[in-house]
């Protein structure tokens, strides 16, 4: 594929284009559903083709893909975006700018401690079905267990007539458990997941089967617990938690085609938009995180990237067009699913840095309010306005955790609840995400518990 490449770049219909960008991809993925300890999926799934995405006249893109790499098919590929670039660049009177960045050659494979090649299919299936062991072990209570594995291995190359030339061979490997417990006429479901970018070695530290007993025995607890009040309370929010409502409600409006296009922080460079304890960046080269890229899909190189600043907004996530529109440097944030679409400004490994509290300092300065955990996703817009599912909730009275109480809802405006802010936990964990802006993207959030104040919407007293 690299050669059938460089051949593409080096035709006469390249010379057409201001830039011809090249990705290239060879990606498999393996998954492995188990439910109530039968295996109902199993697929190796291999794909590959090119992207070839060329700038025309300063002022028009054009794109096509092809799972096809050999050279002549490259080539009409390559003829077939330019066709499309002179189509629309006839219509359009504004030139696209666009940031500079760095020409870099790179070779990068990360290595895994215990590789996916090493292990049968026999071994990969054991995965989800000890996770549903143990959880089908907590009892008759536990109606439905499911387990999920999922790896996906990519070797992929960006070439463009800037002279980039970049391998990045990676893998990523997470489970997903999820568990419907029932009694007492009620139903409470619980899920939990592990991810990371690298191999097996996932499973040194929480197994399969642990994590399938831990997250069943709290749906089997939640049947008897009561639902929690509503209203506005001062809560501790855990990482599981904080995690959905770091990359919905504040990741996404600081992603700069949506901040620049009317989003809640798109005029705040500069100005406080949080509490100040609060320091928000984005980093690619999170090690083991599952937004791990070293380069993105525009060849740029993925950094740490402050975003928010003791509680100051310091940059938006951008690509080289955005970055070019605010007069800044990319930041690495240009990414695709695959080969076959072009990349977007998403975000890699998102994170809070982590403050000074243990988490049993984080409760006991609370009078009374909630502890809230786990999540079941929801929904935020580009304001920050969110609506987000909690799995379950322990009432905290005089800075003491007492009843465990099942999920509901909490809802608000990010950005006003940051600022509410007045403590952040000293451990930032690492949590595996997935987000579906427009595509499909899996990445990662390193997150600390935080205690700030949100309005919950139970149905207790």
């Amino acid at each position: 594929m690299l050669e059938n490449l460089r051949k593409c770049l080096e035709t006469k219909i390249a010379t057409q284009a201001n830039l011809v960008q090249l990705r290239g991809q060879k990606r498999t993925i393996i998954t492995c559903m188990v439910k109530n300890g039968v295996i109902e999926e199993f697929s190796n799934v291999a794909l590959g083709g090119v992207g070839a995405r060329v700038l025309v006249d300063n002022k028009s893109w054009g794109f096509s893909s092809t799972s096809m790499v050999d050279a002549s098919n490259l080539e009409k590929t390559l003829v077939n975006a330019v066709k499309l670039a002179k189509s629309s660049s006839k219509l359009k009177k504004q030139q696209i700018r666009l940031a500079s960045a760095k020409t870099v050659k790179a070779d990068i494979t990360l290595n895994a401690k215990k590789p996916l090649q090493n292990f049968s299919a026999d071994d990969i299936a054991e995965i989800p079905l000890d996770a549903c062991k143990g959880a089908r072990e907590v009892g008759q209570r536990i109606a439905e267990a499911k387990a999920t594995y999922i790896s996906i291995a990519d070797d992929k190359y960006f070439l463009s007539t800037e002279g980039a030339e970049i391998h990045q061979n990676i893998t990523r490997v997470v489970l997903y458990v999820d568990i419907i417990a029932k009694g007492n006429n009620t139903i409470c479901p619980a899920s939990e997941s592990l991810g990371h970018a690298g191999g097996l070695e996932l499973f040194d530290k929480t197994s399969p089967y642990a994590l399938g007993k831990t997250t069943a025995e709290k749906a089997a607890r939640l049947l008897n617990a009561k639902a929690p009040p509503s209203g506005k309370f001062r809560v501790v929010v855990h990482p599981t938690l904080c995690a959905t409502l770091l990359h919905e409600a504040i990741g996404h409006p600081l992603e700069a085609d949506l901040a620049m296009s009317g989003g809640g922080f798109g005029n705040q460079i500069g100005k406080f938009v949080s509490s100040k304890l609060v320091t928000i960046y984005d980093d690619g080269r999170v090690e083991g995180g599952l937004g791990y890229f070293p380069y993105d899909d525009e060849g740029v190189e993925c950094k740490h990237t402050v975003l928010i600043e003791n509680g100051v907004l310091r940059s938006f996530m951008h690509d080289r067009t955005s970055a070019a529109l605010s007069s800044v440097s990319p930041t690495g944030n240009a990414h695709a699913w695959d080969y076959s679409v072009e990349p977007l400004i998403r975000q890699t490994n998102i994170g809070i840095e982590a403050g000074d509290y243990a988490e049993e300092e984080l409760i006991e300065d609370v009078k009374e309010g909630l502890f809230l955990e786990g999540t079941f996703g929801g929904q935020a817009d580009v304001n920050a306005d969110f609506t987000f599912g909690f799995q379950s909730a322990k009432r905290i009275n005089h800075g003491k955790l007492t009843e465990e109480l099942r999920g509901a809802n909490v809802a608000g405006n990010a950005i006003e609840v940051f600022k509410t802010i007045d403590a952040v936990g000293k451990d930032a964990v690492l949590r595996p995400g997935a987000c579906g802006k427009f595509q499909f993207a899996i990445q990662g959030r390193v997150v600390p518990a935080i205690r700030c104040e949100i309005m919950v919407g139970g149905m207790g007293e």
